[in-house]
């Protein structure tokens, strides 16, 4: 339970300082979606909180076949949007405007860094400056020495649990409940 005070000592520093005050790192790099390294079709229900505003949406993801697959519905079942990613170009379709900080790309970068395993996302990140390291549930990711950030896991499967991700510099938190289809 010292992680769930943590995380909200994060949540409450993610909300003080205007997207405007921060300085904006280069776009993480996207991993083949084959590194994940086993095809998963799983349904999540994220509730996500930016600023003040949150909102729960359902999501099906589905990695096979080399290619990577995020739906997300609305709570009554409507396509809000759908990003796909073969491993060289993302591509989406939204049916409504999503706040500039969950861009489709930003959004596959975050379920990878939850979800890949750390050694199939440390080589290519470090490439390009970033490190991931992972410590008794936590996750951490950091770009020139500074926190980015941060996910937690409620269990040993990340894919059939909850998690939860602090991304420290665009300011919103999402907690996912993941269960496999």
């Amino acid at each position: 339970m010292k992680w769930v005070a943590v995380l909200s000592l994060l949540l409450a520093g993610c909300a003080g300082a205007p997207q405007s005050q921060r300085t904006a790192t280069p776009e993480r790099p996207l991993v083949a979606p084959s590194a994940l390294g086993a095809e998963r079709s799983v349904n999540q229900v994220v509730r996500g909180a930016i600023g003040s505003r949150e909102m729960t949406l359902n999501c099906v993801v589905t990695v096979k076949d080399g290619q990577m697959t995020v739906v997300g519905l609305s709570a009554m079942g409507v396509r809000l949007f759908t990003i796909h990613y073969d491993g060289r170009d993302v591509q989406s379709e939204q049916s409504l405007p999503t706040p500039e900080q969950l861009t489709p790309r930003r959004l596959l970068a975050d379920l990878q860094f939850v979800f890949w395993p750390a050694a199939a996302l440390q080589q290519p990140l470090k490439q390009q400056g970033w490190d991931v390291s992972d410590s008794s549930g936590t996750r951490r990711l950091r770009r020139d020495g500074n926190l980015v950030a941060e996910a937690h896991y409620g269990g040993d499967d990340p894919w059939s649990g909850r998690s939860w991700l602090v991304n420290l510099e665009y300011g919103y938190s999402l907690q996912i409940d993941s269960k496999a289809l």
